[in-house]
């Protein structure tokens, strides 16, 4: 089974426990070595039971003046021997009271804390003896000792066995900073293999960061980045879009311009009606343009708050009054005066006006806006008395530049920059039955 830990937490909580383990079992060995070993413990209480008996040896005079030291026949040849046993005495003042005939010089005084008789095993001496320190009457301290055996046959191998403990933890720590090395570069390696691919993105590149193999932590940031990649990717298509579109659309006008123009300069006589509705053609392309791309921007840069529908709507209604005017038509709003809405108040003022201008061109007759908040959403209808879209043709007529009459006014932007305004709303604008577009807005 392939252990798989997604996570840069739980990586290096791995790699820790591990160093740790190493850590310990580096300590185990060497407290292993240190520990007491049996002959360590049969030796201090060999020492200790000496002591106590030598001790019971000794002799003082009733004013408690040491005077003599009776040991055991048999330990009298171990206590004179150079690698057998030792002893001395020291009196409450800390001077040697007597010792052993092998001892060229004294044994070191150890005390004893108090209700302690006879201390633990200890290395003491320049030949680092086994000693062991005693209570003895009137204040006195006996101090027994006996050679080290492990130092008197020493060896190579022996010595290299001290620094074991030594090597043991040196070779741990390396292979803990290792195992920390390898583990860090098994983690970002993801990382790296992300870096690899986002170089490969560009602006027409359907390549996105593979998410699920990097570390969880990361993953969040990964698909962010491919969503934020997907908006910028959406937003370059419009800008090619729209450049063409726009090149397209200006393309006609332009020409036909050009074409009054040359004749004017040919005929030495300029049409200026004709001139001045080819720029007004122009301008109000270019002002539908302008429109169109700012319905196409992000949530992130439009300005957004509470609208007044109602009240946007007769505003739109007053500024195209004079050319309902002039085409003799009229128009009436039904619907609740306090109708809010969330959302950009100028981008919202150009649908309604782009509406109300679409009949006003290509309809007929009286016209009705109607205003509703329905299921948490305000609705937008604006009706004249016209026959209306043909079925299959209510989709089309929303798509930029596409007009059913050829011969008829405008570019075909008007319902292009209401549903795109609409969608960027949270809404959508469509055909009904009839000559009725309606409008949804999230409320």
């Amino acid at each position: 089974m392939k252990l798989r830990l997604g996570s840069l937490r739980q990586r290096l909580l791995a790699c820790l426990l591990l160093v740790w383990a190493l850590g310990a079992a580096a300590m185990a060995a060497y407290f292993q070595s240190h520990a007491v070993t049996p002959e360590e413990v049969l030796e201090d209480a060999s020492l200790a039971t000496q002591a106590r008996i030598l001790v019971g040896g000794l002799r003082f005079s009733p004013s408690g003046r040491f005077e003599a030291l009776r040991m055991p026949a048999r330990w009298r040849a171990v206590y004179a021997a150079s690698e057998g046993g030792f002893y001395t005495l020291y009196d409450p003042a800390g001077r040697v009271a007597a010792r052993s005939a092998n001892l060229a010089a004294p044994l070191p005084l150890m005390t004893l804390p108090a209700g302690q008789s006879v201390s633990r095993l200890r290395l003491v001496g320049p030949d680092q003896e086994l000693a062991v320190s005693s209570r003895a009457p009137h204040g006195f301290w006996l101090m027994v000792a006996r050679s080290n055996p492990t130092l008197v046959d020493a060896t190579p191998a022996d010595e290299l066995e001290g620094l074991t403990p030594g090597l043991i933890f040196a070779a741990a720590a390396l292979l803990g900073l290792v195992v920390a090395w390898l583990v860090s570069k098994w983690s970002l390696r993801p990382l790296k293999l992300a870096a690899t691919e986002a170089r490969a993105i560009g602006p027409d590149s359907p390549l996105r960061l593979s998410a699920e193999r990097l570390p969880a932590e990361v993953q969040g940031l990964a698909k962010a980045v491919n969503r934020a990649l997907d908006r910028v990717t959406a937003a370059y298509a419009n800008e090619k879009r729209f450049t063409a579109e726009a090149a397209h659309a200006l393309r006609t006008p332009l020409t036909v311009l050009d074409l009054r123009l040359q004749r004017a300069e040919a005929e030495g006589q300029i049409d200026w009606t004709a001139v001045r509705a080819d720029l007004a053609e122009l301008t109000r392309l270019i002002s539908g343009l302008l429109t169109l791309a700012r319905a196409d921007r992000s949530q992130a840069f439009r300005d957004s708050g509470e609208v007044n529908l109602t009240r946007l709507a007769r505003e739109a209604a007053a500024s195209i009054a004079p050319a309902l005017d002039r085409a003799g038509r009229s128009i009436e709003f039904a619907g609740p005066d306090g109708l809010t809405v969330q959302g950009d108040r100028g981008e919202l003022f150009e649908l309604v006006v782009a509406l109300l201008d679409n009949a006003l061109a290509h309809g007929r007759g009286h016209i009705r806006v109607e205003l509703a908040r329905t299921d948490s959403k305000a609705r937008l209808r604006v009706v004249d008395q016209g026959d209306g879209v043909p079925g299959e043709a209510r989709e089309r007529v929303f798509e930029r530049f596409h007009t059913l009459d050829a011969a008829g006014r405008g570019a075909g932007l008007g319902l292009a920059i209401v549903r795109q305004t609409a969608r960027a709303h949270g809404g959508e604008a469509l055909f009904l039955d009839g000559a009725v577009v309606e409008v949804v807005l999230g409320a």
